[in-house]
């Protein structure tokens, strides 16, 4: 009687078959984890007031359009990096933070004016300084009449400045211009191209 330990064919493949689909199984677990990593780091819920400045946080998290969803903003590059439309400097805090300045300083159509220094990261280590307070604190999301929403005159018509249209007009002011000034950058950031949402937005 004879004995043969040389694997049959059958035994070889199921080997192989088990084999491939551990490798993938273990791939798609690093693909998904680091995704989810990165969609963490996204996961920052901007707060109602803080002292902290964040790193990554999601913007229009309510969002009411039916095709696009939240964006993901890259706070500590818009802080630190040269974002200014002519690419020379960090934009001042107030570029966007509008009622963290006295209000001489304040140009139509801003008139909300809340400190009496400009904004700055130094101010906020004073540990009598006020927090920054979040968008939604004036701009509130659509539909919410829980206070009055400012309101600015654009192209001849009142424009009431909910969150959605606060954001749009601050990111393409600042957008357009960086486009106009260096037209290579219109490869990275939409502009106020509607055709250019999906470079911010995530879609539904």
């Amino acid at each position: 009687m004879r004995f043969s330990f040389e694997p049959k064919t059958g035994d070889v493949m199921k080997r192989l078959l088990i084999g491939f689909i551990v490798l993938t199984s273990a791939a798609a677990f690093l693909i998904f984890s680091s995704a989810a990593r990165t969609t963490a780091v996204f996961q920052q819920e901007i707060p109602k007031e803080s002292k902290e400045q964040p790193k990554k946080v999601k913007l229009d998290t309510d969002s009411l359009d039916d095709k696009w969803g939240e964006v993901a903003f890259d706070h500590e590059n818009h802080t630190l990096k040269n974002y200014t439309p002519d690419g020379k400097s960090a934009p001042a805090c107030v570029v966007c933070h509008h009622t963290d300045q006295p209000k001489e300083n304040l140009k139509p159509p801003l008139l909300t004016s809340e400190r009496n220094v400009v904004l700055t990261a130094d101010v906020l280590k004073d540990a009598a300084a006020a927090p920054v307070k979040g968008c939604r604190s004036c701009h509130l999301q659509a539909g919410d009449d829980s206070k009055p929403l400012p309101a600015i005159t654009k192209d001849g018509k009142q424009v009431k400045m909910d969150n959605e249209n606060a954001y749009h007009v601050n990111c393409f002011e600042c957008h357009d211009a960086a486009i106009k000034a260096k037209p290579e950058l219109a490869a990275k950031i939409s502009g106020s191209d509607p055709k250019g949402c999906n470079k911010c937005h995530v879609a539904k």
